[in-house]
């Protein structure tokens, strides 16, 4: 690194307690810059981003450009007084005058995606560095640097792998998502990542969620701010939300599991997603920094995962997926299965399935439509599914049941006892511990549904099961969770598709029930 490199990073870090704190000074309203003569800076902006390693993320930086980052110039008064972003190299030029230092954000307005990586839900402010300025002829190097306090650099790090991703979904399907918030910081109140939706409501923002780490303690806690793979993952749930279908409420996941089969969908696809954007069938997520971290999830797409397979299983969603898209469209087959429809043609489907009459997917549902779309032959996907060790007859599964308005349907909760298929029991969001079923308004309607448990309906008895009516896209309407052996929910209902699911409280229950839906 040169002098004059080292002398930019540095001296941005005596000013990044300030800035990311807030406590820079702010231009006062109606403020102007000063006459001058006008003069122009150029220079390149860098950032340090570090890899994934079996020890956890790595202590060697790589310089990577931070690509159509905004770039401000900012005078003594704290004014504004010039504007750019950097190109796809990183490279920028502006025009400026009495400018004291410039502002690099890690926020992005560029060709219609609109991204920032903010420690606000809001998005504002993006997290950024100042950098001192003076006049000079020499193009500026300014190094986004991750080893400061606050771990601001990380930021530019997730902003850059959010792009990546956008890109991708726009060469696959033409389409440019909304504007995108990226709540992320330091010793953030994050207990994981997740994809939180439109926020605020009405908006049409959505927002994602990173987890910081410990500060303080970024060599032994989870921060995933170099975890490539987690941040896309998280851009997927964005991805398919705001182009296709939600078809679970969320919940626990754990590797290992069998779960109820719209999580495993949601998750095993978004796994998918992460891997076909970086190209490879790999799955990684670090918890630390070499050599005191580790690697708590080590993936390959391309061999089978240990554990159960089938409906409820995220892995076999995302290991199919994978399957099916790998061979085309950039992405290396390393098993010779026999399909080969490409990344596009995967998320397009996904699309196009969305658009049926009360889509609510599951990894079977979207196999079969891929096969009444004579996309895939039904030998070819037999022995996909076959080499992959999974369930040859998973396009015929049901998910979910379907139930008509004046009909009665019995079945049983058992989050206690191990799965039948396999795997060991889960509260809450087991593949026994939920079921789910799907109705059909052809009219406005009173809807009731009302629960029957057959037993005390108590936690202390292990039979406390929960009632939840939703929306097609699994959104809550209501909900009755009560702890007697009957659970009755009841709303004014317009036409169209609705799901009622039927699940142990979260205590872990095993009990039989009955299940009545009436409209009126």
């Amino acid at each position: 690194m040169s002098s004059s490199v080292r002398v930019l990073v540095l001296a941005s870090l005596v000013a990044i307690h300030l800035t990311a704190c807030g406590s820079n000074v702010t231009p006062t309203a109606g403020a102007r810059a000063p006459k001058s003569t006008p003069h122009w800076v150029s220079g390149r902006v860098r950032f340090e981003a570090r890899d994934a390693t079996p020890r956890g993320v790595s202590r060697q930086v790589s310089l990577r450009p931070a690509r159509y980052v905004l770039v401000e110039a900012i005078d003594a008064h704290g004014a504004i007084v010039g504007r750019t972003t950097t190109d796809p190299t990183g490279h920028f030029q502006i025009e400026v005058h009495e400018a004291s230092r410039l502002r690099v954000s890690a926020a992005v307005s560029h060709r219609g995606h609109v991204v920032a990586v903010s420690p606000s839900r809001e998005g504002t402010p993006a997290h950024h560095f100042d950098f001192p300025l003076e006049r000079s002829s020499e193009p500026l190097e300014l190094v986004l640097p991750d080893v400061d306090p606050h771990g601001v650099g990380g930021a530019f790090h997730i902003l850059d792998t959010a792009l990546r991703g956008l890109f991708a979904v726009r060469e696959w399907t033409g389409h440019t998502l909304p504007e995108l918030v990226i709540q992320w910081e330091r010793g953030g109140p994050n207990r994981w990542s997740t994809y939180e939706g439109e926020f605020p409501k009405g908006s049409g923002k959505r927002l994602v969620r990173l987890l910081g780490g410990e500060p303080g303690n970024r060599e032994h806690s989870d921060g995933d701010e170099h975890d490539e793979h987690v941040v896309l993952h998280e851009l997927g749930h964005f991805v398919f939300d705001v182009l296709s279908t939600d078809s679970t409420p969320g919940g626990s996941h754990p590797g290992g599991h069998l779960v109820e089969p719209g999580l495993a969908w949601e998750e095993g696809r978004a796994t998918w997603f992460a891997a076909a954007v970086l190209g490879a069938p790999r799955y990684l997520d670090t918890v630390g920094m070499e050599p005191f971290g580790r690697l708590v999830v080590d993936a390959d797409l391309e061999r089978s995962a240990s554990g159960p397979k089938g409906l409820g299983s995220q892995e076999s969603v995302a290991e199919i997926l994978w399957d099916l898209a790998d061979g085309a469209g950039g992405l290396l087959d390393l098993d010779g299965d026999p399909v080969a429809l490409g990344p596009s043609v995967v998320l397009r489907e996904m699309i196009a399935l969305s658009e049926d009459h009360g889509a609510y997917p599951s990894l079977s549902t979207f196999l079969a439509h891929l096969s009444d779309r004579k996309l895939v032959e039904g030998r070819s996907l037999h022995e996909l599914l076959l080499a992959g060790g999974h369930d040859p007859e998973l396009p015929q599964r049901t998910w979910p049941f379907d139930i008509r308005p004046g009909e009665r349907v019995a079945g049983k909760i058992d989050s206690v006892n191990a799965p039948e298929l396999g795997g060991p029991a889960l509260k809450a969001t087991g593949i026994d511990a939920v079921r789910v079923y799907r109705f059909y308004l052809d009219r406005p309607s009173f809807v009731e549904a009302r629960l029957k448990i057959f037993g005390s309906g108590h936690p202390d008895s292990g039979e406390d099961l929960d009632l939840e009516l939703r929306d097609i896209r699994a959104k809550l309407i209501s909900r009755s969770n009560g702890t007697s052996n009957e659970e009755t929910v009841a709303r004014f209902l317009r036409p169209g598709w609705y799901v009622i699911y039927v699940r142990d409280a979260g205590r872990g229950a095993n009990a039989a029930f009955e299940l009545t839906v009436r409209a009126e």
